[in-house]
């Protein structure tokens, strides 16, 4: 609550899941989201890139200098990763750990929904979401994304911390088959992630997670 006013979490119509650059299709039965982007379905079989590709990435390539990731421990993404392995770990998948490629591409995507694109998986002049994170120098052959937004909440750290995990939380207690986002935290395709938290000046939490394999 701030000064009285209700918060309101909003999730996007679904997760997207991408193998080898291809949009997937809605399963049977599942809808597509009001922004036409289609709910994430069960993770396909992906072809890992052969090691000299992976080689021929430098890593300067890999880890841009300007997209570090989130600093503080206590920090509102450090608190979403956790609840997100907590999930995994009881869903017996590994944990997924932060990666600079994709914690650029979350935060360019996050500051462009949030400066007036709304919650949306490709803004107006955007790449999409493989070519995003190819840009940010992540090699990939499964990727996804997840966004949310919520608020008012006030400008503490305590308080973005706890919109951001609220939303993810909500993301993990969705169910079939509108559980796009559920599957992509829960993806066994995925070994990597990008988490951005941004509170705007309205109060209002945006949250962009990037996932990769």
């Amino acid at each position: 609550m701030v000064s009285g006013v209700a918060t309101v979490a909003v999730l996007s119509g679904g997760g997207i899941y991408l193998a080898h650059g291809v949009l997937s299709a809605p399963v049977s039965g599942t809808p597509t989201s009001p922004l036409g982007v289609a709910v994430a379905v069960p993770p396909t079989v992906v072809t890992i890139p052969p090691p000299e590709l992976a080689a021929s990435r430098s890593p300067s390539a890999l880890a841009p200098a300007h997209s570090a990731p989130p600093r503080a421990t206590g920090s509102a993404a450090t608190q979403v990763l956790a609840l997100i392995n907590q999930a995994r770990s009881a869903a017996g998948l590994p944990a997924l750990t932060f990666t600079a490629g994709l914690q650029a591409s979350s935060a360019a995507h996050n500051q462009l929904m949030a400066s007036g694109c709304g919650l949306s998986h490709q803004c107006p002049g955007e790449a999409a979401l493989g070519a995003r994170e190819t840009a940010a120098g992540v090699i990939w052959t499964a990727a996804g994304e997840n966004i949310g937004e919520g608020g008012p909440v006030a400008a503490t750290d305590a308080a973005i911390a706890k919109m951001a995990v609220g939303l993810t939380q909500s993301m993990l207690d969705e169910q079939p088959p509108d559980d796009g986002h559920r599957m992509n935290i829960l993806s066994s395709s995925f070994t990597h992630i990008g988490i951005t938290v941004y509170r705007a000046s309205s109060g209002t939490v945006w949250l962009t997670q990037d996932f990769s394999n």
